[in-house]
């Protein structure tokens, strides 16, 4: 696992304002080669999502199984109103899929934050790394 393949998420940040983790977010999918422009289409998708009541939806394609790991289930993200919130997550262009994939790595959400996760690994080949403390640590 090279660092320049990975993206190290602090848990601390799930409690900080939305400011302070899209300010992150951002810094890490600068690394990645997204631009101010790619950024700004995050915004759109993510007004999208509000507009059509799909925060709730798994956008990113992933749900966790009851158990059983995360799936890859393309289906499930349609809103009430018909819009399909993942087919439109897959029309973005991908830079932009993987700048909103790593803005849901801070997200105090862990439904958003493991399908991101799975998405960057194995739509991107990026690795993504929670430092939490282990035994070790103390």
């Amino acid at each position: 696992m090279t660092e320049e393949n990975t993206i190290t998420v602090d848990p601390s940040m799930f409690s900080k304002d939305a400011a302070a983790k899209t300010a992150r977010a951002n810094e890490e999918a600068k690394r990645f080669g997204i631009s101010d422009d790619d950024l700004k289409q995050v915004e759109d998708y993510k007004s999208q999502l509000s507009y059509h009541q799909a925060w709730d939806l798994p956008f990113l394609g992933y749900v966790d199984e009851d158990g059983y790991g995360y799936a890859y289930v393309p289906d499930h993200a349609v809103a009430p109103d018909g819009w399909d919130a993942h087919q439109a997550f897959l029309d973005l262009p991908d830079k932009v899929q993987t700048a909103f994939a790593i803005r849901m790595l801070f997200t105090h959400r862990d439904v958003d934050r493991h399908g991101a996760e799975m998405f960057l690994h194995h739509g991107r080949g990026i690795n993504v790394r929670f430092e939490t403390p282990t035994s070790t640590s103390y």
